[in-house]
C-alpha cells in the first residue's frame, strides 16, 4: 500500500514521535517463536466476532496483506463483543504455541492483558488495533504494546463537522452518541463540536446506545420539538440509518442532513441513492492490513510509530460509487501517508 498524501492534520501530530519496536535480540521473535520449521514468519490475529462486517473487514485486510507478504496468519475471534474470557482463552492457546507477532483487537481494555504478559516478557511484538488496551493496566502488568493502530475519533468527528458545514453552514444541529460514557463516542462528539463551534449551534446531545431504533426515536422527538433543526451528527453507521428513517418519515428529506461515522455498505448505498449527504468512512480493512505491516516492520528492525491513526474518508454522492466498488478496502483514488510502507 504505497500511498502518499497529507490526509488529515492530526496524523502528523500523532505520528511525529516514532518509537523503535523492541522486539527481542533477533529483531522480531520471542523465545520459542522464530517461525516454524520452514522459517515462515507466523502472526496471530485476535479479533471480535467475524460475522460482524466491521471485524470481518479487519480479518480480510490482514489476510490479504499476509498472503501478499508470504507470512502465515492464524485468526481467532471472540464469540460476541462481550466475550472477554472466551477471547482471552483463545489468545492463551495461541501464546502456548508461540507466534512471532500478535495483533489484538480486545473486547475490553483489560481482558487480554494476562495472556499478553509472557508475550511482552519475551519481547515479542504486540500490535493493538481498534479498541485500545488500557495504558495504565498495561503498565501495571508490565505489558508493552509495540504500536496502536485505529481511527482517531476526534479527527473522525472533525471530518464529519467539516462535511456538515458544507451542507448546513448555519443553524441548529443535534448530536446522537452511543453509550453515554463510551470514550470513543465522546471523542467523536468532541471532534465534531470543536469543528463546527461558532458556526453551528449544537443545541442537543443525546445517547442512543449505538442502537438504530433508539437513534430513530430520539431523532423523531428532536424533529417534532425543533422543526428548524438543520442536521444530525451521529457516531455510528447503524444509528445514521435510523436517524435518516426519522427524517424521511417526517417529510424532511433534503432539508435535514444526517452525517454519521463508519461508512458501512448500507450508508454508502443510501448516499448513492440520494439519502444522506455524506458519511465518514473508517477502514477496519486497513487496520488489519497495517497490523500485519507493523509486525513485518518490527521483524525487520524498522521504526514503528507508537500510534498510527487509520485514515478516514468523507464519502459523498460524488465518490460513493467508487467507495462501494472497493468496499471494504479504500478506493483506488484515496491516498494517505503510510509510514509502514
Amino acid at each position: 500500500m504505497h500511498h502518499t498524501r497529507k490526509w488529515l492534520a492530526a496524523t502528523a501530530a500523532l505520528t511525529a514521535t516514532l518509537a523503535v519496536a523492541a522486539c527481542g535480540d533477533d529483531g522480531g521473535s520471542g523465545s520459542g517463536s522464530g517461525g516454524d520449521a520452514s522459517g515462515t514468519y507466523r502472526i496471530a490475529l485476535v479479533l471480535k466476532p467475524l460475522d460482524n462486517t466491521y471485524f470481518g473487514a479487519m480479518e480480510k485486510g490482514a489476510s490479504e496483506e499476509a498472503k501478499k507478504s508470504g507470512v502465515e496468519l492464524t485468526t481467532v475471534a471472540a464469540a460476541s463483543v462481550t466475550d472477554d474470557s472466551g477471547q482471552a482463552n483463545k489468545l492463551n492457546s495461541l501464546v502456548s504455541s508461540g507466534y512471532d507477532c500478535y495483533i489484538v483487537n480486545p473486547t475490553s481494555g483489560t481482558n487480554l492483558l494476562r495472556p499478553l504478559v509472557p508475550v511482552s516478557k519475551d519481547g515479542t511484538p504486540i500490535v493493538n488495533i481498534d479498541l485500545p488496551i488500557s495504558a495504565d493496566a498495561a503498565k501495571t502488568n508490565d505489558v508493552t504494546v509495540t504500536t496502536y493502530i485505529g481511527t482517531d475519533n476526534e479527527t473522525a468527528g472533525a471530518a464529519a463537522g467539516e462535511a456538515m458545514l458544507s451542507v448546513a453552514p448555519s443553524g441548529k444541529v443535534a448530536a446522537i452518541g452511543g453509550l453515554a460514557a463510551d470514550p470513543g463516542s465522546l471523542a467523536r462528539i468532541k471532534g465534531f463540536k470543536d469543528k463546527v463551534a461558532g458556526q453551528l449551534d449544537v443545541f442537543q446531545t443525546v445517547a442512543a446506545d449505538a442502537d438504530r431504533l433508539k437513534a430513530k426515536n430520539a431523532a423523531a422527538a428532536i424533529i417534532r420539538g425543533n422543526p428548524d433543526v438543520k442536521g444530525f451528527f451521529t457516531v455510528s453507521g447503524d444509528m445514521s440509518l435510523g436517524i435518516q428513517e426519522a427524517v424521511t418519515q417526517a417529510g424532511k428529506q433534503g432539508q435535514i442532513a444526517v452525517i454519521g461515522i463508519d461508512g458501512t455498505e448500507d450508508q454508502l448505498k443510501d448516499i448513492q441513492n440520494g439519502g444522506m449527504p455524506a458519511a465518514v468512512e473508517q477502514f477496519p480493512y486497513l487496520m488489519g492490513a497495517q497490523g500485519v505491516q507493523a509486525c513485518l516492520a518490527a521483524r525487520d528492525g524498522k521504526s514503528v510509530p507508537a500510534e498510527l491513526p487509520t485514515p478516514v474518508l468523507v464519502v459523498t454522492k460524488d465518490n460513493a460509487a467508487e467507495a462501494l466498488a472497493s468496499f471494504p478496502a479504500p478506493p483506488e483514488s484515496f491516498s494517505y501517508d503510510n509510514p509502514l510502507g
